[in-house]
Order: structure tokens, then sequence, then C-alpha cells
């Protein structure tokens, strides 16, 4: 039997109005965080269909008079100077995208296993003191990393971003695998 059944007809009506109002309210809330969230992606496409080469702020216009294609075959074909690399950088950040997945993955999981499986006294605390190292920003350790790059020998490496990578996700990896 529901709550609302149980209650005087000016309560469930009061109910009921509180009901729909919550659920406007949060359909309200999710199409103002799907505009923010889409906003940026739209007006990058906006840029893309744009023929004018240089042309980068929104100038009141919701779609282009002309658009065109020209930037992806600019881009695909390297064409611009600032792409003349282009595929070697895509290829880069493949291969590092791909390889700091599948390490992060790989150690994440034999590390949440050990501590889920083997019933550890001070597994939680294990775990903590792992996220705890979300408490020193990044930026703070980009010095004490190079120095370590550097005397490996790895200033210079695609490894040497692909270690920083691991060692930046394999906390937050083990966390979401533990659970």
């Amino acid at each position: 039997m529901s709550v609302a059944l149980t209650l005087p007809l000016s309560a469930r009506r009061r109910y009921r109005l509180r009901r729909g109002l919550t659920e406007a309210g949060s359909a309200i809330l999710a199409i103002v965080l799907l505009i923010w969230s889409l906003a940026p992606v739209y007006n990058m496409f906006l840029i893309a269909l744009d023929p004018e080469e240089g042309e980068i702020e929104f100038d009141g216009n919701l779609w282009p008079p002309e658009p065109s294609l020209e930037g992806f075959r600019a881009v695909v074909t390297q064409e611009a100077r600032y792409l003349e690399d282009f595929w070697h950088q895509f290829g880069n950040s493949l291969f590092i995208g791909v390889l700091s997945m599948f390490l992060t993955v790989a150690i994440g999981s034999l590390a949440s296993f050990a501590v889920s499986r083997m019933r550890l006294s001070k597994g939680s605390l294990l775990t903590n003191a792992a996220l705890l190292t979300y408490a020193i920003p990044a930026s703070f350790l980009i010095v004490p990393y190079f120095r370590i790059m550097h005397s490996y020998g790895l200033s210079n490496n695609l490894w040497s971003v692909i270690a920083a990578q691991v060692t930046f996700a394999t906390p937050f990896a083990i966390l979401i695998l533990q659970l």
C-alpha cells in the first residue's frame, strides 16, 4: 500500500505537487547540465565546419552560412603548417593511451584482487594510503618526476609519459576495481 493512499486528500495533493515539482526540477537541471556539457562540443563542430580559416570566435550564427569539410581534408592531408606531424602525434597519443590503459587495468586489477581476497588486516589502510596520493597536486611532482626520469635516461621518451599516466591512474583503478 502506498504512502499517498493512506494520507488525507489535501496531503495527497501536496505530496503529488511536491513530487511533480521535484521531477520537473530534476528534468530542468538535467537539461541545463546537458546544454552546459554539449556547448563546447557544438562550438568545436561549428569551428570545424567554418570555411574561413582562423575564425574561432562565436559570431552569433548558430550554423555557418556556407559549411565546408575543407578543415577535415586539411587535417587528413596535413596541408596546414601546424599539422605537418599530425599522424605521428596521433600515433603517439594512441600508443600512450592504449598502453597506459592496459597497464593501469592490469596493475589495478592485481592490486585490488590482492587487497580484497587475501583478507589483509590493514587492507583498507593500504587502499586509502594509495588514494592519499591524490592529496598532492600533480603539478608539485613535476620536478621530482623529471629528475627521476632524467636519471633513468627517459627524459625524452614516450615511456616516461606512460609511467606518469599509470602512476597517477593506478590508485583510482584500485579503488574502482575493489568495489
